[in-house]
């Protein structure tokens, strides 16, 4: 029998299971809570018991080396093919070269260090990479870190509905849409049918001419900016008379003409050759020529059972600059790398050139194709400057690339065709239907929130069924949905705003096609670390999870919080100040139910500078500062006060006090200056004017205010940029008990060491699961919570802290600087008692560990091992006291060097039975 309320056959089924009695206790609690049937007993039971057996550590496991490994490998393992090429952005110039290519330059001319098996190394500090924010736009950010490491036995190459492909390791994190959010996943994971995003749009502000310079050799040209001062520079071959600039501009012409090159040329050492029947086509490629003084010879061709028309441009400048920039190390053709980042302008006549030479207009598409691979994929990339979205297929030899229908008004608006081709794209555009089917482009997994928002709008659910059955709707057919929605309605409803995300989107979801293991071809497989947001793109449009670095906060617009490896790495180490100090802060009653109320305490948090207030202005001639104030922001930042001129005189007595200067305010007008004329001090009060907290908190930049699910309902959260813990729990309305940051160090100066012991096991978890990991077992967290906290304080795993303080030689060498530990030891005599789990398996003889039972009495017995433990009684009174009989001889074993043993048998019991104190009888 039991003090629960189940039946015998529960209570025999749950004793006769292999768990600790606590186990019993917890699953006797569920089955009565349940009140379950035998039958779901039984099968809660096995359960329970199968996963209890999956993570049990048995007796004489080294468990600080399965925790390392646990927490470790699986976040070390995440990285690309070497082969794989992606879309990256230094200084003004944009590029698609593989990562291979890119990782080992810098590795190889920079400092390394090693991450376990990881090679790492910090990325140049214009590097850039095309990255995908959670509210589905995208936006290049920088990347700090890049990293190589030896190939896995197998990787996952992953191919599109769309022809797109991606090779991975198994471990390398993607994302997919689930419930309006952008999430990260493994790519172990994914199977067929699920969701990745392309890149449907980007922009690049590059440069808008190219220098031929670093195309064309030295040796065999000579520069005109080396001889003259000013003018025009141009290039020419040694003894030659016809050249091209040096700064090669990048417009609607040089573009059509490039592209027509890709699709129609050729090229000699003496001459380049464009093939086209088109009137329309020729005349602008006469109209390039005579724009650079290449002169033409025109004739026409035969070519089968069709005759061809030629136009050759004479000259040897540019027949080399195309072959140089257009053409890979094969030989094959390739979209030029200063096409990604090139203006607009250029965009659209490289790809009007392209499609008026080699495309066709079908009965439902746009289509190109090419033997070349990169160059069709490069095509493609080139079409996300301008928002058309391109699918690929194979024809035998030929990479064919197809522009849906919906696409093609887009594409006759922005690029258009000539000749024959504009009328039949013509004729194709007007023959789309924009109410039609959307199957090009669907957005997926929104969850409930299109079937909630339109029940709020009053909208008849059979409009929205299917879609929101399905999990998946046009982007076209959404829009129109939010738009009757945000009509019908006054007071906008929550899941609006995560549905405009989607219709506004920068990316275009693909279901996976397929998923296969293929053999690596290269030693490293290789990996970015992009600051701010955590994705990087690919050269066919592919985004990818980075593994490394850091987490864009879910939902918030911009709030960066480093997670990843180098989180882990600051939680260890005990660092004082995070990277992204953050801080997420709940709200009481009406403050968390009202968004107004929510924004008082955003004023109360977020730092108000004097730029966020006004106009900023110097008086050369007067030598004074004017300051204009904004009433409307004022009344915004200040709501409880009614007269703005009021907050106007704060405002200038702040100034006063803060810069040591006369004010003169007048209305929302404020003026001051040096107290002798200087050019200098004045340039120096604007300056520190600048600096002054006018409001708010001074660390905290910024304040996200989002309406979040939590366990008490809908309501306003804050997130941080910034983190000044006891201050912001001293602000009214703001929630004590529930408010939370990053800060490790300032949980423990306001809540105490228990509070950062639980602060260190939930960020490390966090962070692993934020990066797929999820499997790690807490157990492997809290022991390393334990001894980062065990003396009351917080001290870093690193040589400088608890490795580095330890009694043991063996374990302090196994940990960093082997040699030096072990030298410095020999030196000084040191012994080593082999008390630890480290030492003992580097010497190879067991180690200690507390055996597990299923009572407090044997538990605590087996704790106080090896002394002899004759009787233990618990007082079963206020407090549960461990009484310990043990022999005479081992009181000493019992209680351990300083009381070691007796602490740490304290310790386990409260931990595992609740036991409040163990003492000697």
């Amino acid at each position: 029998m039991t003090e629960y309320d189940v039946s015998d056959d529960v209570t025999a089924i749950v004793e006769d299971a292999d768990l600790p009695r606590r186990l019993r206790e917890e699953v006797y609690s569920t089955l009565e809570e349940r009140e379950v049937t035998l039958e779901e007993a039984n099968e809660i039971v096995e359960a329970t018991v199968a996963q209890y057996k999956e993570t049990r550590v048995d007796p004489l496991d080294p468990v600080g080396t399965v925790s390392a490994q646990s927490i470790g490998e699986p976040g070390t393992q995440m990285s690309l093919d070497a082969r794989e090429r992606v879309l990256v952005r230094r200084r003004d110039e944009t590029k698609v070269a593989e990562i291979s290519t890119i990782v080992d330059d810098i590795i190889e001319s920079d400092t390394t260090r090693h991450i376990d098996d990881h090679e790492v190394a910090l990325a140049p500090d214009d590097l850039e990479v095309l990255s995908l924010n959670d509210d589905e736009t995208v936006a290049w950010k920088p990347v700090e870190e890049v990293s190589r490491h030896q190939s896995p036995e197998e990787l996952l190459e992953i191919e599109l509905e769309s022809g797109r492909t991606i090779r991975a390791t198994k471990s390398h994190s993607f994302v997919t849409r689930q419930a309006n959010d952008v999430v990260p996943i493994r790519g172990d994971s994914l199977a067929p049918g699920d969701w990745l995003p392309v890149i449907g749009e980007f922009t690049a502000d590059g440069r808008k001419s190219v220098d031929t310079t670093q195309y064309l050799p030295a040796s065999e040209y000579w520069f005109t900016s080396a001889l003259t001062d000013g003018g025009t520079a141009e290039l020419y071959p040694v003894q030659g008379t016809v050249g091209l600039p040096e700064q090669f501009p990048l417009d609607d012409l040089t573009g059509f003409f490039v592209g027509a090159w890709l699709a129609e040329g050729s090229s000699t050492d003496r001459h380049t050759n464009i093939s086209n029947t088109e009137p329309p086509f020729q005349n602008r490629i006469r109209e390039f020529a005579e724009r650079f003084d290449f002169t033409v010879n025109e004739y026409e061709s035969s070519r089968g059972f069709a005759t061809g028309y030629e136009i050759r441009l004479n000259g040897k400048v540019l027949s080399e600059f195309l072959d140089s920039s257009c053409r890979d190390e094969n030989g094959d053709k390739i979209v030029p790398e200063f096409a990604f980042g090139a203006p607009e302008e250029f965009v659209k006549g490289l790809l009007g050139g392209y499609f008026s030479g080699d495309g066709n207009v079908a009965k439902n598409a746009v289509r190109a194709a090419s033997t070349s691979y990169r160059l069709t994929f490069g095509i493609g990339l080139l079409l996300a400057r301008i928002g058309i979205y391109a699918r690929f297929g194979e024809n035998k030899d030929t990479k064919t690339l197809r522009i849906p229908k919906k696409f093609a008004p887009r594409f006759a608006k922005r690029v258009g065709m000539v000749g024959k081709r504009e009328r039949q794209l013509a004729e194709l555009v007007a023959d789309v239907d924009s109410d039609g089917p959307d199957i090009a482009d669907q957005i997926p997994n929104f969850g409930d929130s299109l079937k909630n928002a339109a029940m709020d709008a009053g909208i008849p659910s059979r409009q929205v069924h299917s879609a929101h059955k399905r999990q998946r709707i046009g982007r076209n057919r959404l829009s129109r949905l939010v738009e009757e929605i945000d009509a019908r309605t006054d007071d906008q409803p929550g899941a609006l705003d995560a549905l405009e995300r989607a219709v506004d989107g920068d990316v275009v979801w693909e279901r996976i096609e397929s998923i296969e293991t293929v053999e690596p071809d290269h030693e490293y497989v290789y990996d970015f670390s992009v600051a701010g947001l955590e994705t990087f793109t690919t050269a066919q449009g592919v985004v990818t999870h980075n593994t490394m670095n850091t987490f864009h906060y879910a939902g918030v617009a911009e709030i960066d919080v480093t997670q990843g490896l180098p989180r882990l790495i600051e939680l260890v180490d005990a660092r004082k100040e995070p990277d992204t100090p953050m801080m997420t802060v709940y709200l009481e009653d009406e403050y968390a139910e009202s968004r107004e109320r929510a924004h008082e305490v955003v004023w109360k948090i977020e730092s108000t500078k004097i730029l966020q207030l006004g106009d900023v202005s110097t008086n050369v001639a007067d030598m004074v500062v004017q300051v204009s104030l904004n009433e409307e922001t004022l009344r915004e930042r200040w709501p409880t006060v009614e007269d703005p001129v009021e907050v106007a005189e704060r405002i200038a007595d702040t100034i006063e006090s803060t810069l040591g200067v006369e004010t003169t305010q007048q209305g929302l007008a404020i003026q001051f200056g040096p107290e002798q004329p200087s050019y200098r001090d004045l340039l120096q009060l604007v300056e520190e004017l600048r600096d002054i907290t006018f409001k708010g908190i001074e660390d905290i930049t910024r304040v996200v205010i989002r309406k979040d699910e939590t366990d008490r309902g809908e309501e306003f959260v804050l997130f941080t940029e910034g983190s000044e813990f006891g201050d912001v729990l001293d602000i009214e309305g703001v929630d004590a008990s529930r408010t939370t940051c990053n800060n490790i160090h300032e949980i423990y100066r306001e809540l105490g060491v228990e509070a950062a012991r639980e602060a260190l096991i939930n960020e490390t978890m966090n962070t692993l699961e934020e990066q797929g990991l999820d499997d790690v077992n807490i157990r492997h967290l809290m022991l390393v919570a334990d001894i980062m906290t065990n003396e009351g304080t917080i001290e870093s795993i690193g040589r400088h802290g608890i490795s580095g303080s330890k009694d043991s030689v063996l374990a302090r060498a196994a940990f960093e600087v082997t040699v030096s530990h072990l030298l410095d030891a020999a030196i000084h005599g040191e012994v080593d008692d082999l008390d630890g789990v480290t030492e003992n398996v580097i010497v190879g003889k067991p180690i200690k560990l507390v055996e597990d039972a299923e009572t407090a009495e044997v538990f605590v017995a087996n704790a106080l091992a090896p002394a002899a433990v004759y009787n233990v009684t618990i007082s079963e009174n206020d407090d549960r006291v461990a009484y310990v009989e043990v022999d005479d001889a081992d009181r000493g074993a019992a209680i351990g060097d300083g009381g070691e043993n007796i602490d740490a048998a304290r310790l386990l019991a409260k931990r595992h039975f609740d036991v409040d104190d163990v003492e000697l009888a």
